[in-house]
């Protein structure tokens, strides 16, 4: 095990090329390792201290971007596949779990529950997620384990944070990325508990991926489902219903999502004014931004600047 200076990274390297483990720890409460595999024979990861134990509760989540794993939680087994996230929300120490895989890329989220909040206000939102895994077992938990598939966008994104955990990104975007995985998981498990949507025939996938483009293409223009139902001659309600089917998401909710995100990224990444920001997603007023943008993140972006920002001393 290789472990940085300051102790919030460290990283194992295989033997024979058979690949390696990443783990950043940002926070005490968070723990992010990242998996890139060709092997079934892994070390230890509880002795070489790449998992944490925890007397509170806790969420761990494993996301699989290429190949497969199996896992153990409780004395409960299953089986991972690409496109797919299992989730393990508990009490105490969570030590039975864990994977032996072979071409198994990834990875894995812990969050210590109870302290999460008090350390960032930025993992405010991921509180979501947790909330959701206190639902009874039955609601969202079948036959085949802690399992169910991640959206395109989770998927989008979860290829974004393995890559740059792997190369070793910057702190603030790796928990950027983190904090969207949680934002797009919370709308995974949403529609995982409420059953699985409607095949799309041609028509709809046509009209729900032309918004796509349009909603992830241009910021500044504020589209419609008017807009939209006029090109193809059906109505408002119809555009919206295709639109949600696809994607999981409603046509006013995912635009405001993508144009909250691309907002919060520059927030971290560059030196882009706020107002500068607000005209390029679309707002006329810098305070009606400011607005949308405190009610998706729980705090203005002035406040969510500064708190990326502020990363923890010697924190590369």
């Amino acid at each position: 095990m290789i472990a940085s200076e300051n102790g919030k990274r460290a990283e194992v390297i295989l033997p024979d090329g058979a690949g390696r483990i990443k783990v950043y720890c940002p926070f005490k409460s968070i723990q992010i390792i990242f998996y890139d595999l060709r092997t079934s024979e892994l070390p230890d990861l509880w002795e070489k201290g790449f998992r944490k134990g925890d007397d509170g509760r806790y969420l761990r989540t494993l996301l699989c971007k290429n190949g497969s794993c199996e896992f153990t939680v409780n004395g409960r087994k299953g089986t991972l596949s690409a496109g797919n996230v299992m989730m393990d929300y508990g009490v105490g120490d969570p030590k039975t779990f864990s994977f032996t895989c072979e071409e198994f890329s990834g990875v894995e989220i812990t969050m210590q529950v109870d302290t999460l909040v008090k350390e960032s206000q930025i993992f405010k939102m991921l509180r979501v997620v947790v909330e959701s895994m206190m639902l009874p077992e039955e609601e969202i938990f079948d036959s085949d384990g802690y399992v169910f598939s991640c959206s395109k966008a989770t998927m989008q994104t979860l290829g974004r944070l393995l890559a740059s955990g792997l190369d070793g990104g910057e702190g603030v975007v790796i928990i950027a990325l983190t904090v969207e995985i949680g934002h797009n998981l919370g709308t995974d498990l949403k529609y995982r508990i409420s059953g699985k949507r409607k095949k799309a025939d041609e028509k709809q996938l046509e009209i729900a991926r032309d918004i796509y483009r349009s909603l992830t293409e241009d910021f500044t223009t504020k589209y419609t489902a008017a807009h939209f139902a006029k090109k193809y001659g059906v109505s408002d309600t119809t555009v919206k219903n295709y639109f949600k089917n696809v994607y999981g998401y409603g046509f006013k909710e995912y635009q405001t999502k993508v144009r909250m995100e691309w907002s919060a990224k520059q927030l971290l990444t560059t030196d882009m004014k706020i107002g500068e920001i607000s005209a390029a997603v679309g707002y006329s007023k810098q305070t009606k931004f400011t607005k949308a943008f405190k009610l998706f993140y729980q705090m203005t972006p002035r406040e969510y600047r500064r708190e990326g920002n502020a990363k923890p001393s010697g924190d590369k």
